[in-house]
């Protein structure tokens, strides 16, 4: 079984109350920074605060005379407001954005309009993988600074898993009874906040990579050119069939609907749940609730676990507003945050994460290895929504799933839904 260490990588402290976390709030800044002042705002997505954190702690260590602003915000709320502030000419120098298309903060969507830095001319822009790079770019210029590689999975509580006392899946055909010796042990097997939107699609990131791309490595290259769909496709169809018999089979909490991603740690940090499906660095945010458990990633496949594929890819990092008041901080902050001792900080806070450039230094931690090493095998798939042409499939996907999760939808719906407006111009 795969084990989590509780060090941080590198020795690296952890980092804690430098931020300011005004979730929702726009940054301030006094009219007089123009570019040359010492204050640089940052506006960060809620769940890489960690990482975020850290490396702000340290930047102040290596400027003291620099004031930093950080505000975070949970991902819908984020969203909203970036795209508010970004278009009002408000937002912070500094901002976090998504690769590629699929939501409403995702590079696709923000730069055309002329609102991010074109940093292209920067060093690290050449040391991003050959998978990686074009997530980062549009027509050849980069825009996003991306510090971490991580993955979607099952991330186990293992004194919860011990109390069942029956192995975590590794195949589809152990989930379903994996979830009735959970329910038996007085557990949910699987802690799911569906309140928060993003949460719902967690579980198919881990269905769909080996129901979908293990048979059609091109579907998203059918699917832009119309030759097939979600509810053709019979991957798709089979995930969401099996998304909804977990529901059925009581594999989730309670009222997952009115749960929120903080419930959604609390009752895997407490037991409560023995896992939850989500992205690896929330390893970070479970350990901070529970720092005297364990926890293991484990994925799972369709059939053989040794032709499992993950769903591994950027989950974002920082852009310069264009409209940014001190964009030379910020321009500075992003080839500081792109230099290798400094991911290191980034990704030793979050956990479940690696560098996106390589160091060339060994990775010790077990579950960073595991994720390493199904990147060097080349058995991952890009997240679901990084080749979608638009941010409203993904939130049409949200609201189905929850819709079935509430008992009042269905899977056909949900991909019908999604394939609606992946058609919509």
């Amino acid at each position: 079984m795969i084990r989590l260490s509780r060090r941080l990588t590198g020795g690296v402290a952890a980092a804690g109350a430098v931020a300011l976390v005004l979730a929702g709030c726009s940054t301030d800044t006094d009219s007089s920074s123009g570019g040359s002042s010492n204050k640089l705002t940052i506006a960060w997505k809620g769940s890489e605060k960690l990482g975020i954190d850290a490396v702000v702690e340290q930047y102040k260590k290596d400027f003291p005379d620099r004031e930093v602003v950080v505000t975070t915000a949970d991902v819908e709320q984020y969203q909203a407001t970036l795209r508010t502030q970004i278009s009002a000419g408000t937002a912070a120098d500094v901002v976090f954005v998504w690769p590629s298309d699929g939501n409403p903060g995702a590079i696709r969507q923000i730069a055309p309009g002329g609102y991010l830095e074109d940093l292209s001319s920067h060093d690290w822009v050449q040391k991003y993988p050959a998978k990686l790079k074009p997530l980062t770019e549009i027509d050849g210029k980069t825009y996003l600074m991306a510090p971490t590689v991580t993955a979607f999975g099952p991330i186990y509580n293992e004194a919860a898993l011990a109390e069942v006392k029956v192995a975590a899946p590794t195949t589809w055909a152990e989930v379903i009874p994996f979830c009735a010796a959970a329910k038996s042990a007085g557990k949910s097997a699987y802690a799911l906040g569906a309140s928060a939107l993003n949460n719902t699609q967690n579980p198919l990131y881990s269905l769909v990579p080996s129901l979908v791309y293990a048979a059609d490595p091109n579907f998203d290259e059918q699917l832009k050119g119309g030759q097939t769909s979600f509810a053709k496709n019979d991957g798709w169809k089979l995930a969401l069939d099996r998304y909804q018999e977990m529901i059925k089979a009581g594999c989730f909490n309670e009222n997952s609907t009115g749960t929120s991603t903080e419930q959604q740690i609390n009752l895997v940090a407490t037991g409560k749940s023995v896992a939850m499906f989500s992205i690896a660095y929330q390893l970070g945010a479970l350990d901070k609730a529970a720092p005297d458990a364990t926890f293991s990633f484990i994925p799972f496949g369709d059939g053989d676990p040794a032709q499992a594929l993950l769903a591994a890819s950027s989950a974002g990092g920082a852009a310069v507003n264009a409209k940014a008041k001190n964009k030379k901080l910020a321009l500075e902050f992003v080839d500081y945050l792109a230099s290798p001792q400094i991911m290191a900080v980034y990704n030793g806070a979050l956990k479940g994460a690696i560098p996106s450039i390589p160091s060339g230094e060994p990775i010790s931690d077990p579950i960073l290895a595991v994720i390493n090493q199904y990147l060097a095998d080349g058995k991952t798939v890009p997240f679901l929504n990084q080749n979608w042409p638009n941010a409203r499939v993904e939130q049409s996907m949200y609201s189905a799933i929850q819709a079935m999760l509430a008992g009042t939808g269905t899977p056909g719906e949900v991909l019908s839904a999604m394939d609606t407006e992946y058609q919509r111009k």
